[in-house]
């Protein structure tokens, strides 16, 4: 496997498709006047690594960590920074957001697309091979910029970070591409477009289908 495609996955960050796609407009605007952005993101996520830890929702038996939740956050921030964006979301946006990630990774088991563990490793054995063969060096130096991030051992982050970051991804591609099979959704390369309108307008009515199923324990983001 090679080209632009499986390039775009290999730059995964922390929480599964968000991120993934975030790592992707790192390295897609990555550039010399670009490194502050990610020294104060390296900075931002040292400090949230050394705050103490807890709860803060829980989506059917999948909690959310505020570490979790201050991390996409960060990430989210970055990747606005890197698109000149102003709008910025707010903490319960954001917070809905990775909500409904979770709901979506539920709804992959559900429907019987979800990927295994063991799928997820061989996956990141794979595009590790193919990050270590090409020869775009920025690619490999950016690589090494994500994985300084993570604050993990090259070895640590193929072996343990990677693979779950690409359960969460591919299982919810899986999902995806099982709802534009079934009709639910139509075909991107068609009319992106209005696969953009279905698939927001599919997560909308999901989250508000299982809000039952879904606790927020801070007052101050609901």
């Amino acid at each position: 496997m090679g080209g632009e495609k499986p390039m775009k996955k290999l730059v995964i960050s922390l929480s599964a498709v968000v991120l993934a796609c975030s790592a992707w407009v790192f390295y897609s605007f990555a550039t010399e006047e670009k490194s502050d952005i990610f020294r104060s993101l390296s900075a931002e996520l040292k400090e949230i690594q050394a705050t103490k830890d807890r709860y803060i929702a829980q989506v059917e038996h999948i909690g959310i960590t505020s570490g979790e939740f201050q991390t996409y956050k960060a990430y989210m921030r970055a990747n606005q920074q890197l698109n000149n964006r102003k709008d910025e979301l707010s903490d319960s946006e954001l917070l809905k957001d990775l909500i409904i990630e979770k709901l979506l990774l539920l709804e992959a088991e559900k429907q019987g697309v979800a990927v295994s563990l063991e799928q997820a490793r061989a996956y990141s054995d794979e595009m590790r091979h193919i990050l270590e063969s090409t020869a775009d060096e920025k690619a490999k130096a950016f690589q090494q910029q994500v994985i300084a991030l993570t604050g993990l051992r090259e070895d640590e982050y193929w072996e343990k970070h990677a693979p779950e970051a690409y359960k969460s991804q591919l299982s919810i591609e899986h999902l995806l591409n099982k709802l534009v099979q079934d009709g639910v959704l139509p075909n991107a390369s068609g009319d992106p477009e209005s696969f953009q309108t279905a698939w927001k307008s599919y997560k909308d009515k999901l989250y508000e289908s299982r809000s039952e199923q879904v606790k927020i324990f801070i007052d101050d983001i609901q």
